[in-house]
């Protein structure tokens, strides 16, 4: 049997100012290394399964110069009843020894309140839901961001320190054999 369902929903940028996306940018040697650390910083940092993240773009070919590759994780975090981080990380480049890569990380924080019995439909369900949460959800969303923000910035932060100990092997290598 399908149902549908209806639902108020609100969504905010967990990073406000513009553009709302967090992007880093490797050049190095084993770039493509990134593809494997990413997804278990992902579960990491965010305390998710991996359930709660889905590739739904993976283009990953071989060429002259390294391998090329373009991927797109959506993770979703579930923070209460209510509310849910929605996060998309776009990984693209291309490897090899001068190899090159982007990742592109922007979260949502999205809140729904279902509206799927008459008595979510009234108009006074929708006044005790609005008081609601004006004087006590709106603070919790805004706690609800800030971990959000944290959360990418930590991933962020993560990701480059690992990139760097890619770089500081790969020239100690070079070092040892050159």
């Amino acid at each position: 049997m399908v149902f549908t369902r209806t639902k108020i929903t609100m969504e905010d940028n967990c990073f406000v100012e513009e553009p709302a996306v967090v992007e880093m940018r490797f050049i190095g040697k084993d770039v493509e290394k990134l593809y494997a650390r990413s997804y278990e910083l992902m579960k990491t940092v965010f305390n998710v399964s991996d359930s709660d993240i889905q590739e739904t773009q993976y283009q990953w070919a071989k060429a002259e110069k390294g391998d090329k590759f373009n991927v797109r994780w959506w993770l979703h975090k579930d923070v209460d009843i209510f509310s849910y981080f929605f996060v998309r990380f776009t990984f693209k480049g291309q490897g090899g020894p001068s190899g090159s890569a982007s990742m592109e990380v922007r979260g949502l924080l999205r809140t729904e309140y279902p509206q799927d019995t008459v008595w979510q439909k009234s108009l006074f369900y929708e006044m005790i839901r609005s008081f609601w949460h004006r004087a006590f959800y709106a603070k919790k969303r805004e706690e609800y961001g800030e971990e959000c923000r944290h959360l990418t910035v930590l991933f962020q932060n993560k990701l480059k320190e690992y990139f760097e100990k890619i770089q500081a092997s790969a020239s100690a290598l070079e070092a040892e054999h050159g």
